[in-house]
């Protein structure tokens, strides 16, 4: 199989394609959604993409999550794939993606691996889980949930995006003898403890942000929708709060050294035409 090299106009093209799909998957067997972080600030800030965004985010109810997966496993075309953490090397949490096949984004999180190893252009599909952050319980529990979700990510990440104390404690728990299979089910226990239909929070657990993912459940209300390049997509109900949450002054422009894309290369097959 040959793959030639893209540019991140390219791959969202290729993006717009697979949420299009998530959408018409999720509106014909009612499933709700939202976009998230990145793709909702998008939606806003610039009516469609991120410029050097090369993913896409959504979250679906955790009470929907695993039907959505069904569906999704027997609905797709066979040009498209769900990656889970139990048939992909590099996706080691508990989200899963919609993916083009034969495609490969070349990411800097990893240490240099095989082509083989790489996950390709995909959106990402979050469980939203209730979250507890006014009793003592709950806020253990949620403490825990992010110190497990440190360690995993200190597991697989490369060293070399670390810095200072981050990096020494990143190497410290690559040569912990933990069992990666264990720890993720783990996570799962502690991040499900809230039913999500009577928690007053909704939180995306697996999300780039971690404890500011967290936030009162009527900031996602009922799924609403938005322009997205040339299609509307569901978001937030209340995106103002929403992206404050996460980014404060969120219509402010970041400075270039940090308009950076998750991936240093991105490849399709050859025979693909993303045009």
């Amino acid at each position: 199989m040959a793959l030639k090299k893209i540019n991140i106009q390219e791959c969202h093209r290729e993006l717009i394609k697979i949420a299009t799909i998530f959408d018409q998957l999720c509106k014909s067997h009612n499933i709700p959604y939202y976009m998230l972080g990145g793709t909702m600030l998008g939606a806003i800030r610039h009516k469609g993409f991120i410029p050097w965004d090369d993913d896409m985010d959504f979250g679906i109810p955790r009470p929907y999550f695993n039907r959505f997966i069904d569906i999704a496993q027997k609905n797709l075309a066979n040009k498209y794939e769900v990656i889970t953490n139990e048939n992909s090397k590099a996706l080691k949490k508990g989200f899963i993606k919609i993916q083009l096949k034969h495609s490969k984004l070349i990411e800097k999180i990893f240490e240099k691996q095989e082509t083989s190893f790489y996950n390709g252009i995909a959106i990402d599909i979050f469980p939203l889980d209730g979250a507890d952050i006014n009793s003592f319980k709950g806020k253990c529990n949620t403490r825990i949930a992010f110190i497990l979700l440190r360690v995993q990510e200190g597991r697989f990440c490369s060293l070399s995006i670390r810095k200072g104390i981050k990096k020494v404690m990143a190497f410290i728990i690559k040569k912990l003898p933990i069992n990666d299979h264990k720890l993720a089910l783990l996570i799962e226990k502690y991040i499900q403890k809230i039913d999500y239909r009577t928690a007053n929070h909704i939180a995306n657990f697996y999300g780039h942000w971690k404890e500011k993912e967290i936030v009162p459940k009527d900031i996602f209300g009922t799924p609403i929708l938005y322009s997205f390049e040339n299609i509307s997509l569901y978001g937030v109900s209340k995106s103002d709060k929403y992206l404050k949450s996460l980014y404060n002054n969120y219509m402010q422009m970041p400075p270039l050294e940090k308009q950076i894309t998750h991936a240093n290369e991105i490849y399709i097959e050859e025979s693909q035409n993303s045009l």
